[in-house]
């Protein structure tokens, strides 16, 4: 897939489009996946906190993205957000670094900043921003010059900076997130009837709420699928959808959720609270 090209009347389109500008479901991304050229690593994912469709270009984005929308304290994520052009080229000059250029032109770039998040702090919003990158970038010349430039716009417009690389993710709370949130209805996703899983992820709440559970979560999902004649593996995506909702409570570091002992999951109470639901 290839992109528009870039130079001054490209971005100033972008800027007539309103790109890199809005909030929550308005905000428009400066870089959507189809300007790129397609690495195999690019994805549109549809925003299960914020109703519209994310736009991420690596992997590394994609796992620190599971991470920042699974936090309940992040109420908003703008990625591929935009840096005054003016004002990185101002401390390109005062750093005496050069400024970026888009390949093949004199334009200088747009620089980004990998996503701004919105963080709820003591009852307050706060911003933060997030770089992700892989560890052998933090060899390359160009982007320790670009990561130098973003580190001191930010610095100095009062917004922490975060640089992430691949290696330092939690891989297995990584790996979790990601299953839990592949158990979302899908767009256009038809269910077996009507209000199926809402009515489904009630009964299985209530049963784990009224008595203990023993064995893995697999072996108390495959008991429930047969309890309630329904298909096999639809009770561990109800329990999913569950941990999605924040009713069931998982220990995401565990490796392996699925054969989890029953023990070590919890039940949000009706009253409030925790309740464990599972026996050795």
């Amino acid at each position: 897939m290839r992109g528009p090209k870039m130079n001054e009347k490209t971005v100033q389109r972008f800027i007539a489009e309103g790109r890199g500008t809005g909030q929550g479901a308005d905000y428009k991304p400066w870089i959507s996946v189809q300007d790129i050229s397609s690495l195999g690593e690019s994805r549109r994912v549809p925003g299960l906190k914020i109703d519209r469709e994310h736009q991420l270009l690596s992997n590394v984005e994609w796992h620190l993205f599971l991470l920042l929308e699974w936090s309940t304290d992040i109420v908003d994520i703008r990625e591929q957000f935009p840096l005054d052009r003016d004002l990185t080229q101002e401390i390109a000059a005062t750093l005496g670094i050069r400024h970026p250029f888009y390949p093949g032109t004199n334009v200088p770039t747009v620089m980004t900043v990998d996503m701004l998040v919105t963080r709820m702090h003591g009852g307050k919003e706060a911003l933060e921003a997030y770089d992700a990158k892989r560890s052998e970038e933090a060899e390359d010349e160009n982007s320790l010059a670009k990561l130098e430039i973003t580190r001191y716009y930010l610095e100095n417009s009062g917004i922490p900076h975060h640089l992430v690389f691949h290696s330092a993710l939690p891989q297995p709370e990584v790996t979790n997130i990601e299953l839990i949130r592949g158990s979302a209805l899908k767009p256009e996703e038809q269910e077996p009837y009507p209000g199926f899983y809402e009515h489904h992820k009630h009964v299985m709440a209530s049963m784990l709420e009224r008595q203990q559970a023993t064995g893995s979560l697999y072996q108390f999902c495959t008991f429930y699928d047969r309890s309630q004649s329904i298909s096999a593996g639809e009770g561990l995506r109800i329990a999913k959808m569950l941990m999605l909702d924040r009713i069931l409570d998982a220990d995401l570091t565990n490796p392996d959720l699925v054969t989890a002992p029953m023990a070590s999951f919890r039940i949000a109470k009706r009253k409030g609270g925790l309740k464990i639901v599972g026996g050795r």
